[in-house]
Parts: C-alpha cells; structure tokens; sequence
C-alpha cells in the first residue's frame, strides 16, 4: 500500500469518526435509562446545614487541641521566636476567617435557602387552596 492510499484511508477514517460523534442531546430511546434528579427541598438543606455545623465544630476542636499543644512552645533566646509568635497569631486569624465562612457562608447559606424554601412551599399551598376554593363558588 503506498503512502497515498494509507493517507486517504486515515483520513477518511478520522472523517467517519468526527460525523459519528456530532450528535445532538435528546431523550434516551425507549426503555434507556436517564440520569437521576436532584430532589432539594428545606429539609435536605436543614440536614446539610447541620452537617456544616458539625464540621465547623469538630474543626474548631481540632483547632483548640493545636493551639494548646503549641502554646507551650518557647524559643526564647532563639532568632526563630519571633517567627513562630507571628505563626500563631496568623494562625488565629485564619482560623477565625475559616470558621465563618463555615458558619455563615456554609451553614447560613443554607438555613437562608431551606427557610426560602419553606416560604415558596407555603405561598404555593396558599395559591393552591385558594384556587380550589375558587372552583367551588362557580
């Protein structure tokens, strides 16, 4: 086979694949399976704010444990002193920051969307019933 055949074969091979793999999202053909829904209401959202408390504190202890266990350390008379004075405050300070987007960004976020969620749930039980007892006057 010269070079020019196998040229045109691989090319119309790599032809072939690139039409066979354009292809446009649609429903799965009968009996196909399909992807599992996201179902999100208040109390999913309530379950994973307390697991983000629970981190923030079970992080938090951790925390405390390192800090008592360093606090002891003194370097006094050593060049390094002063390094690891800054260490730790820096270390406060981050671990200040961490716990609060654990706390609010996290844990607050999503009591903020569960309680929206309550809210939307309530005002469309409301609209419900109301347009049920609409029904029943005609």
């Amino acid at each position: 086979m010269s070079f020019d055949e196998m040229w045109g074969q691989a090319r119309s091979n790599a032809l072939t694949r690139q039409r066979s793999s354009m292809q446009l999202n649609q429903l799965p053909a009968e009996g196909g399976t399909t992807q599992p829904h996201l179902h999100v209401d208040a109390s999913v959202l309530e379950e994973r704010s307390k697991n983000a408390e629970t981190v923030r504190k079970n992080f938090m202890d951790a925390d405390n444990k390192a800090l008592s266990a360093t606090s002891g350390i003194s370097l006094k008379g050593f060049k390094s002193d002063s390094g690891v004075a800054v260490f730790q405050k820096r270390w406060r300070t981050q671990m200040r920051y961490l716990e609060s987007l654990l706390e609010q960004g996290v844990k607050g976020n999503l009591q903020a969307s569960a309680a929206e969620f309550k809210a939307e749930e309530a005002e469309r039980l409301s609209d419900v019933k109301r347009a049920g007892n609409g029904r029943d006057k005609n």
